[in-house]
């Protein structure tokens, strides 16, 4: 999973490098059919049906590889497979596949894809959907079935067990000292620490602190930092009237601008929108 992160698309070098020879874009799969790119890549049927829904699920706005990858899962390969769906009953599939309970911000991705292959409207994120799931929720509440686990607790999501080490007692070592950094960064992410004192911190080299935690938690120290920094930044945008430059430096970031670019990354707003936004929906 995490090698997937770095690749929105998980492609392959070889399947890169035919993409190129024809002149295709990694985003534009999608706009060729599942035939033609069996012919084309010289691949089996079944992973051009993959490669073309981890492109078409990641033009919709705001779905990312992950959504992607749960949605072809649960055997759905295209925008067409979903249209007409409901997104309720489609997080109900998903839970019952894996056995747990998932974050609210799932369904409402569900809700967020289902409208989108049924109305193509390009203007909604994930998050516009909130508020109809909220109420729909307070309405009808779950069903008696729903998986008691929460999605956290499943063995694949233990960051212990993700760690690169050929000894279980190695593994256990290594996930104390990186979940002792984890903590401090949560405590101090307002502070601007460097990737050598967390390395430090943990008593590893750079490299190997690295590779590891990245290995465990699928991003690097530096971008969980950096979303530790830009949540809360975006309670601040939201519970206070503090000018944006000043809320940058409060989260450590290295000016306003730097702060903006990654923010706009991260939510796919300006922070002036999201608090806007914010606002509206009080």
């Amino acid at each position: 999973m995490s090698k997937a992160l770095y690749n929105p698309f998980a492609i392959t070098a070889e399947e890169m490098r035919k993409l190129r020879s024809l002149k295709i874009k990694k985003t534009e799969i999608h706009f060729h059919s599942v035939g033609e790119l069996v012919e084309w890549l010289a691949i089996p049927k079944a992973r051009a049906m993959e490669l073309y829904a981890l492109s078409e699920f990641q033009s919709v706005p705001s779905v990312g590889i992950r959504f992607a990858q749960d949605l072809i899962a649960m055997g759905y390969y295209s925008l067409q497979d979903l249209k007409g769906k409901d997104g309720t009953k489609l997080l109900h599939q998903f839970e019952t596949g894996i056995g747990a309970w998932v974050d609210p911000c799932v369904e409402d991705c569900f809700r967020h894809i289902t409208h989108y292959a049924t109305h193509r409207d390009d203007k909604l994120k994930w998050w516009d959907f909130t508020a109809e799931r909220k109420a729909y929720r307070a309405a009808h509440g779950y069903p008696a079935n729903r998986p008691s686990k929460p999605w956290y607790e499943l063995p694949q999501r233990s960051t212990d067990k993700r760690i690169d080490a050929a000894r279980p007692d190695t593994q256990k070592d290594l996930h104390r000292k990186l979940a002792g950094v984890v903590s401090f960064m949560k405590k101090n992410s307002d502070k601007r620490t460097s990737i050598a004192e967390l390395a430090a911190l943990a008593n590893l080299s750079q490299y190997h602190f690295i590779r590891c935690f990245k290995s465990a938690y699928e991003v690097t120290p530096q971008q969980y930092l950096t979303r530790l920094r830009l949540k809360k930044a975006s309670l601040m945008l939201k519970r206070s009237q503090a000018p944006i430059a000043d809320i940058a430096w409060e989260c450590a970031f290295e000016n306003e601008s730097a702060f903006s670019r990654l923010f706009r990354k991260e939510f796919s707003m300006t922070p002036t929108a999201y608090r806007s936004r914010a606002r509206a929906n009080l």
